[in-house]
């Protein structure tokens, strides 16, 4: 008898790590989508960057405190993102030649930036840290 009691304890030991591993990849996965998401902008949808993590913040932000924190990290950079290209495109509307150049320039560094900041953040979620995104405004309270 005592083997089979010691042998019930190992497996539900063991069902336990199982079932604590695959929520906490569940949380990771949807942290990692969180910062990965505003990339559907590469298709072409208009403020796709802020609907992405928006979306993806909306639905798993109860199940997870850290999908939660991810989310908003990813949708305050996002935001701030899409105001800083507003404020560029204007620039190149301006018809001025150094102005509409000075646009146009930091139109294309926005680009990199942004794709650069994106990947970075989706790496650190995957190691489970929370990404700190430069040039962020906090429009949602950490």
């Amino acid at each position: 008898m005592p083997t089979g009691a010691v042998a019930l304890a190992f497996s539900t030991a063991r069902g336990y790590t199982c079932a604590v591993e695959q929520t906490e990849q569940q949380g990771r996965t949807g942290e990692v989508l969180c910062h990965l998401s505003p990339l559907v902008l590469v298709v072409g949808i208009p403020l796709a960057n802020v609907i992405g993590p928006l979306i993806i913040w909306f639905i798993r932000k109860e199940a997870s405190r850290s999908v939660d924190r991810h989310g908003r990290a990813a949708l305050n950079f996002q935001i701030s993102m899409t105001v800083y290209f507003v404020a560029l495109f204007i620039l190149t509307q301006i018809p001025l030649g150094p102005v509409t150049t000075l646009g146009h320039i930091g139109l294309r560094a926005w680009t990199y930036l942004n794709l650069i900041l994106i990947l970075r953040a989706t790496y650190q979620a995957t190691k489970g840290e929370l990404a700190v995104y430069p040039l962020s405004i906090r429009f949602l309270p950490q």
